[in-house]
């Protein structure tokens, strides 16, 4: 199956510095987006520990010997195996160098990183960021917060509208650097053609809600992921851009092209 691929990230309207990053590996099949956590020390710095260690990682494993931090599951496929070693091998990386630098003590970041596995995606998440997969028209979010509000929003105690709004979002019940054994969960989706996935910090789904991203999405007619993507972050920070922004958008197609 042939796939196309589109990553932007935006500080948003509010903020002087981008503390989300994103990543789209065409080669080892990899992207992913991470959200350096605001209220913590060098946000920023931790996002780009994360997703430089996570790439460096898969591409070393693949191509030589290296001691991986955990050892395989046997439920688990190779690559969803080293896409969660990844994950660890980038917890334990930004915990080092915070412990190198006293002014780095504290930071952290979620990641949401996906890796395409012939007709599968292997989907690891830590914190907030999400998933979004568009197919028949239909939008589905396939990642679960790690949050105190998500959860609240899960037993239904407050709406997606409220829980997009409450002062207490960005507090994270998981992340990467905080802990030495960070809470991470892993998916395995089946791909189809025509179908679409977002990956999105919060910046994003704060802004607007799964059915604005929805009409934003289909309201560009040729199906351009550089226009989806642009048009997505333009329309958050319409709505307000109160925080940095990071989408990659993956479509998938038969692969004659049809």
């Amino acid at each position: 199956m042939d796939f196309k691929f589109f990553g932007f990230s935006d500080a948003g309207k509010c903020r002087e510095r981008n503390e989300d990053r994103y990543l789209c590996n065409k080669e080892e099949r990899l992207f992913l987006v991470a959200d350096g956590m605001g209220g913590h020390a060098s946000g920023d710095e931790a996002s780009r520990v994360a997703v430089e260690a996570l790439e460096e990682f898969i591409v070393r494993s693949r191509k030589e010997e290296m001691k991986w931090p955990i050892p395989s599951r046997k439920n688990l496929s190779l690559e969803q195996n080293r896409l969660l070693a990844g994950v660890i091998y980038s917890n334990r990386r930004i915990r080092e160098v915070a412990g190198q630098n006293p002014s780095l003590k504290g930071m952290g970041t979620t990641l949401l990183a996906t890796i395409i596995e012939e007709e599968r995606l292997a989907v690891a998440n830590v914190g907030d960021s999400r998933l979004y997969r568009i197919r028949n028209g239909q939008i589905e979010q396939l990642t679960r917060d790690h949050s105190v509000v998500a959860e609240q929003e899960r037993n239904g105690m407050l709406t997606e509208s409220q829980a997009r709004r409450h002062p207490w979002r960005h507090i994270l019940t998981s992340a990467l650097g905080l802990d030495e054994k960070p809470k991470v969960d892993l998916h395995v989706v089946k791909t189809m053609p025509e179908d679409l996935f977002l990956l999105c910090t919060d910046g994003l789904y704060n802004m607007l809600s799964s059915e604005e991203i929805l009409t934003a999405v289909g309201a560009i007619r040729d199906k351009s992921l550089y226009k989806m993507g642009v048009s997505l972050v333009l329309k958050a920070n319409l709505a307000g851009g109160a925080d940095n922004i990071a989408v990659v958008l993956l479509a998938f197609s038969e692969e004659d092209g049809r």
